[in-house]
């Protein structure tokens, strides 16, 4: 494979949890590679395919027209995350290697997981260890094949423990967070339900919210598991218990086996092998371990703990100068233990432990873990010490090195949680900003395309750019097969400054504007959006990948279309 690649990642929803995981895991395998450049195409999940008059439909077929605007394009290779698009084609894209997540077409290259092994884990737990006899699922839709193979796979388990299933112990839903009124019928027809299956983590949002209504605990009164482990399950409370890789991720597979496709090496489909990752709403321990087995100083078991306690962190990419938190952490424990092991505590040692729990928390240890999980861990750990240790100075300087610990964890969460509704409302601030700039106050139509454009850093963007057609494209699924193959760089921000550009550096070929915003911005990778308002298509914003982008950027390309098309009437 010579020279720099431009891989696509094309994927629908993509401020909802899993796709996000898929973006951040492909975008993190890349991090440190001159040879690679992704690009996420965002789509968005239409399920009212026959819906003609329906609003949220049109929305959707005018905005997943990003696919055919990126026709023009030149990858060399693409990643399909589209699972709720089964109808979509690929055609337009002839000749380009891809490899498909979550399909189950046997006729293409694809990444799935081994849903049995994480669903038959959850359900031995809860039949054999916790004796549940009655338990439930909120599950997907019909035309979903993950949602379809996962009811599948529950109700086969239960038949198979001569358990029992009813029509009424399981209700669909749509796979997103509007899940309550399922849930809601779900309990009523269950009131003795012990335990319930969310066929997502996002499902698992509804379920709490009715469950919370009629002061129900997740994990005390009724136990929830879900599906993805996403960041959304650490997320809630209690955190939920989820099914999910037991080894590197969806997206960091498929890269790897998009590019030796690429390499024109010989490839197969994966499976990817799951586990159940237990949390507050279902009591389970991925790791037993005992204080007496750490004790021995055992390097693979303090490994394990680890991996156990921050188990996001295994699917984390690190740049060679990141701290390498599993090292820094696995040198605490070790240190802790080994003064219990010689009985005593030297100044200079115990001084070096403080400094290094510092540093752990400095590089943002809570962003790879749950804090119940977190707790727990380290209460069993000083359980264990305080037993082990009756009294005496190594029992004292211990317990404040763990006391150190659970309260820099708390500090370091209460700080990030500050930090996001700083960051919160700046950008609400720099929005409203914009909107004040580029209304129409006097209702005649003032608003000029220079206006909306010198305004374009209002919308908060560290690095960005947009790029219009020269004409908009007016939008009819059943006309326009093809857009315009160049574009017009308006403007751009970089590392937070403007540039707007003249007419003489403007005109861009479509396969050309990916490379040149690589000018504006390097990182992580890039994503694009469609800029358009009813069936008015403007152009695309391109955004580089950074924490919020995923979140706000159709938003605020829907910001930068509304005001464009105030210029136009």
């Amino acid at each position: 494979m010579d020279g720099k690649k431009t891989i696509g990642l094309l994927i629908e929803d993509v401020f909802f949890d899993f796709p996000k995981e898929i973006v951040h895991s492909v975008s993190y395998a890349i991090y440190n590679r001159d040879d690679i450049d992704l690009v996420v195409i965002a789509g968005r999940q239409d399920i009212d395919t026959d819906s003609n008059d329906d609003k949220q439909h049109l929305y959707k077929v005018v905005y997943n027209s990003i696919f055919l605007m990126e026709e023009n394009c030149r990858f060399d290779g693409l990643i399909v995350a589209l699972p709720n698009m089964k109808d979509k084609k690929f055609d337009m894209y002839p000749g380009v290697p891809k490899v498909f997540i979550a399909c189950d077409d046997p006729d293409e290259l694809t990444i799935n997981y081994d849903d049995k092994l994480g669903i038959t884990e959850a359900m031995d737990f809860l039949t054999e260890e916790k004796g549940f006899t009655k338990l439930c699922m909120l599950g997907g839709r019909e035309d979903n094949a993950d949602a379809q193979k996962r009811k599948r796979l529950f109700v086969k388990y239960l038949r198979s423990k001569y358990l029992e299933f009813e029509n009424d112990q399981y209700e669909p839903t749509d796979m997103t967070s509007k899940s309550a009124d399922a849930a809601l019928r779900l309990l009523d027809n269950n009131p003795d339900v012990q335990a319930v299956f969310c066929v997502n983590d996002l499902v698992a949002v509804g379920l709490y919210d009715v469950m919370k209504k009629r002061n129900l605990t997740p994990g005390k009164d009724i136990t929830v598991f879900g599906f993805d482990n996403t960041r959304l399950a650490l997320e809630m409370v209690p955190p939920l218990a989820s099914i999910g890789s037991d080894a590197a991720t969806l997206g960091q597979n498929a890269l790897n086996l998009l590019l030796k496709k690429m390499n024109g090496e010989k490839v197969s489909s994966v499976t990817i092998p799951t586990c159940l990752f237990g949390r507050g709403s279902m009591d389970y321990n991925t790791f037993d371990y005992n204080f007496k087995e750490l004790l021995s100083g055992d390097e693979e078991l303090i490994t394990k703990l680890f991996d156990d306690t921050f188990y996001r962190y295994r699917y984390e990419i690190m740049d060679s100068k990141d701290i390498d938190l599993k090292k820094l952490y696995c040198g605490i424990i070790s240190r802790i233990l080994g003064s219990v092991k010689k009985k005593k505590v030297i100044d200079k040692e115990y001084d070096e432990v403080c400094r290094l729990i510092d540093i752990f928390f400095e590089n943002n240890a809570m962003d790879y873990t749950d804090v119940t999980k977190y707790i727990k861990n380290i209460d069993t750990l000083q359980e264990g010490m305080n037993a082990a240790v009756k009294k005496g100075d190594v029992k004292d300087r211990n317990n404040k090195l763990f006391s150190k610990m659970k309260d820099r964890a708390m500090l370091a969460l209460a700080v990030s949680r500050t930090d996001q509704r700083r960051k919160r409302d700046f950008e609400r601030n720099m929005v409203q900003e914009y909107l004040a700039e580029t209304m129409d106050y006097d209702g005649e139509g003032n608003i000029t395309l220079e206006r909306v454009i010198n305004n374009f850093d209002k919308l908060g963007f560290t690095n960005a750019a947009l790029y219009l057609y020269e004409t908009p494209v007016k939008y009819f699924e059943d006309t326009v097969k093809e857009f315009p193959d160049t574009l017009l760089l308006k403007c751009a921000v970089k590392d937070g400054k403007q540039f707007v550009f003249g007419k003489d550096k403007q005109l861009t070929r479509a396969e050309e504007i990916f490379k040149k915003v690589w000018q504006i911005s390097k990182g992580e990778g890039l994503v694009i959006f469609p800029v358009f308002s009813g069936r008015y298509i403007f152009g695309v914003l391109v955004c580089a990948l950074e924490n919020n982008t995923l979140n706000r950027g159709e938003y605020l390309a829907g910001q930068l279309a509304r005001a464009m098309l105030m210029c136009i009437r």
